[in-house]
């Protein structure tokens, strides 16, 4: 795995090498300042994450705040002369571009406030024009958590009123978004979900249903406000003979890749909710076998550049995403590993998610706690019984079940059991 988080062994192994060489004491690695807890420092990539760097042991540094501070400020006024000379080597005039300097966030407070977060926030603004969701997930971009703006704003909108940034969304109402859904399709016939964008003149999925509550999806704004024949809603049944009307007007082949609507077929988290994998659909309508539904990944990147196009890279839910995107959950994990490794390669945020039992945390302390117990690994079947997470609760975070084991088991065998 390459998560940016340093995992719990990493940390481990890392407090450890830095006791033995100061001596049973904990110190920074940049200043040599003692440190008494875990909250007076930050385990910190010596390679930046953003430059490639791994997060594991050989990567990884443990610094005081101030210098962990002082370091991401280094970082980045070297962002911002890279992007200089990129544009100079472009052939491009530097000669207006502001100075690098030093930013409110990286003050040595070591403590984000209010006054911190919204001086960073106008920063943005005066460089960009505007501010979206998906501009807190991007690295490059050096704003403070999401979870800053919704403590002191509530929600985005709140946020940019108070930055005298226009809501367009203000200019909608049921008559408005109504007429302009009709026009579209008016004009261009039809409509689908990546066409519900401002730079066509539609309010979002979102807008739309706040103001139409009695509608729970797409396909109900289809048929009820843009007067379209849609597709019943999918049902085993109908899916099946979907499948077998298809396969008899193409030779009998059916692939992933063909499980789209203007095929007449469902997207392809249909066929995985009632078959469970496409090989088992295609084996029931008698469709030919797929050797192989493993799909490249340039396959799927050209797919999310097609999806999202110029728009913000933000979707409504994974269920919504899934019902229009032209690969399934399956084809995507067995591709990135998780659907949210894919989440993160692609700089997609979900608004609606599920929240899991277990957080990687919890996970790692659990398996942690029973492995230096000295009983030995458990079965799948076992799991619960020992009081673990489920199998499948781990591989949300691990490539299979036994990885946090193995690595557990050898990281105490290598510091002498239970130490």
């Amino acid at each position: 795995m390459n998560d940016r988080a340093f995992s719990d062994s990493v940390q481990y192994a890392v407090v450890k090498a830095n006791l033995e060489k100061n001596d049973g004491l904990i110190k920074c690695e940049m200043c040599g300042k003692q440190l008494h807890s875990i909250s007076d420092c930050h385990f910190d990539h010596i390679i930046p994450y953003a430059k490639g760097g791994k997060s594991i042991k050989e990567n990884c540094q443990i610094l005081c705040i101030n210098c962990n501070l002082s370091k991401s400020d280094k970082q980045l006024k070297e962002f911002a002369l890279e992007e200089k000379a990129k544009a100079f080597l472009r052939g491009e005039s530097i000669t207006e571009t502001k100075p690098v300097v030093e930013t409110p966030i990286i003050q040595k407070t070591g403590k984000m406030t209010k006054e911190i977060f919204d001086a960073e926030i106008q920063r943005f603004i005066d460089e960009h024009g505007d501010i979206h969701q998906i501009d807190f997930s991007r690295e490059k971009n050096h704003l403070p958590g999401i979870s800053y703006m919704v403590k002191y704003y509530g929600t985005l909108n709140n946020m940019k009123t108070a930055f005298g940034i226009a809501d367009i969304s203000s200019n909608w109402n049921r008559e408005t978004i109504k007429k302009a859904l009709q026009d579209f399709v008016n004009i261009k016939g039809k409509i689908t979900q990546k066409d519900i964008r401002k730079e066509n003149g539609l309010p979002s999925i979102n807008c739309i249903l706040n103001y139409y509550p009695e509608y729970k999806d797409f396909t109900d704004i289809k048929r009820h406000l843009c007067g379209l024949d849609v597709h019943e809603r999918w049902t085993r049944e109908n899916v099946i003979e979907a499948g077998k009307r298809f396969i008899a007007e193409h030779d009998g082949k059916l692939t992933q890749s063909d499980c789209k609507s203007e095929n007449g077929l469902p997207a392809t988290s249909v066929i995985y909710k009632y078959f469970g994998d496409i090989v088992s659909f295609q084996r029931i309508i008698g469709a030919k076998i797929s050797s192989n539904v493993f799909v490249p990944e340039e396959q799927i990147e050209k797919a999310v550049e097609e999806f999202f196009g110029n728009n913000a890279r933000i979707v409504e839910s994974r269920a919504v995403f899934l019902e229009s995107f032209p690969y399934g959950a399956d084809a995507i994990r067995s591709r990135y590993g998780s659907f949210n490794h894919f989440l993160d390669k692609f700089g997609i945020t979900v608004l609606k998610t599920k929240k899991f039992k277990y957080t990687k945390q919890e996970i790692d302390d659990a398996v942690s706690s029973y492995v230096k117990s000295g009983k030995p690994m458990p079965g799948p079947h076992d799991l619960s019984k020992c009081g673990l997470p489920s199998a499948g609760v781990i591989m949300r975070y691990y490539d299979h079940w036994q990885e946090p084991f193995e690595m557990y088991y050898a990281l105490y065998k290598k510091v002498g059991g239970n130490e």
